[in-house]
């Protein structure tokens, strides 16, 4: 026992050590950016922040760009602007690629007006640059998921060390753990209801309320070739942050990638975006295992909901309760959709301004959006 700890002490050391001389070198400039590349998605966005990385940024911008960028048609949101860097260098490919929004990356995310840079607490964007340099064996990828959705319902749960409110004290993660332990103060919180979000998503993809969560489940094999995941429950990371090798992303032709492209090249604002910020982890590859665990319970935790939306009958309570709960959830969509232009970064109008008002109360527990989702749960039972 005592040989075992004193060794796993030791690999800490070595661990650390390498990492600290990693990233001692990418800051001095004297990593290149066939090692590591750190792609940013960016509209209008302050860059200082990463200036200190220049040696190793591209930057794809669809607003304001400054001389050292690559300018890109105002379409498609980060999710265009990714997939575009992937197809136009799929045989020049960093070993390790860091795909990322441009704005600056803090923890977090607390609404569409406060915002926030999407990290988990305890991890920066040196753990995505570094990853690859510091973990044993050979690491293809870090998504940190913050997320959970269940598909059919549409309902989501948040991670206790994602931030969702200003005054929100959250643990800190020790490791770079993609998903929860089963103890300790990481865990994934209660199911809640996304009716904004649910609205949005089936306005934007076509569909009625009650079909939306058959049209995103056909979604996986119909047009990402992947099976579901187990449970029907997607792993994913709010603002969509993630770090993937070049042997991850090669695993897919690069006939897949640019027909996925298409699909998000001729509006500034599409459905699929939504739908690819649930799916990076299985589109950037091709995993054959999950992103995390996924319980039994998380089929039936939402099954008064499903059969709510089967009723049809969804569409009338879901409007009442999206346009009279939050004028701030509401501001969501009208901020970041209707404007003429759509910023790559999140403002206001990804995935984390429509759970915004349900991801608060689920951790927090004492909002009145909680009480009223929840009563409305149980009424359905």
């Amino acid at each position: 026992m005592a040989k075992a700890s004193a060794m796993l002490s030791t690999l800490s050391v070595v661990a650390a050590t390498a990492r600290s001389e990693f990233l001692s070198d990418l800051y001095s400039g004297k990593v290149s950016k066939g090692e590591v590349e750190l792609v940013l998605a960016h509209h209008n966005e302050d860059l200082a922040w990463s200036e200190p990385l220049r040696s190793v940024r591209t930057v794809y911008c669809k607003g304001q760009c400054s001389a050292d960028s690559v300018k890109l048609p105002n379409v498609g949101r980060e999710g265009h602007t990714f997939l575009h860097h992937i197809v136009d260098n799929y045989d020049s490919l960093s070993n390790w690629t860091v795909f990322s929004q441009a704005q600056k990356p803090t923890e977090g995310y607390i609404d569409h007006k406060i915002g926030g840079g999407h990290l988990l607490t305890g991890i920066t964007l040196d753990d995505y640059l570094s990853h690859h340099n510091q973990t044993e064996g050979s690491a293809d990828s870090l998504f940190m998921m913050s997320s959970k959705v269940h598909l059919p319902s549409m309902r989501h749960s948040l991670r206790s060390t994602y931030k969702t409110h200003p005054h929100q004290t959250t643990p800190s993660i020790s490791s770079r753990d993609s998903c929860p332990k089963v103890d300790g103060d990481d865990f994934w919180g209660p199911y809640h209801d996304a009716p904004l979000l649910r609205k949005t998503l089936a306005t934007k993809c076509n569909v009625e309320d009650y079909a939306l969560g058959d049209a995103v489940q056909s979604f996986w094999p119909d047009f990402l070739e992947h099976e579901l995941p187990a449970n029907e429950v997607v792993h994913y990371a709010q603002g969509a942050r993630f770090a993937v090798s070049r042997e991850r992303v090669h695993q897919r032709t690069k006939a897949y990638y640019q027909r996925l492209l298409d699909s998000v090249s001729s509006e500034q604002d599409p459905c699929l975006n939504y739908l690819f910020e649930f799916a990076w982890y299985y589109i950037l590859g091709n995993p054959t295992v999950q992103a995390c665990e996924s319980f039994v319970e998380d089929t039936t935790v939402a099954d008064s909901e499903v059969r709510f939306l089967q009723a049809g009958i969804s569409g009338g309570i879901s409007g009442d309760i999206s346009g009279g709960i939050s004028g701030d959830i509401s501001a969501g969509i009208s901020g970041g959709i209707s404007g003429d232009e759509i910023s790559d970064s999140n403002d206001g109008s990804d995935v984390s301004a429509f759970t915004d008002g349900v991801t608060r109360s689920t951790l927090l527990g004492t909002s009145a959006v909680s009480s009223v989702l929840v009563a409305l749960s149980l009424s359905t039972a």
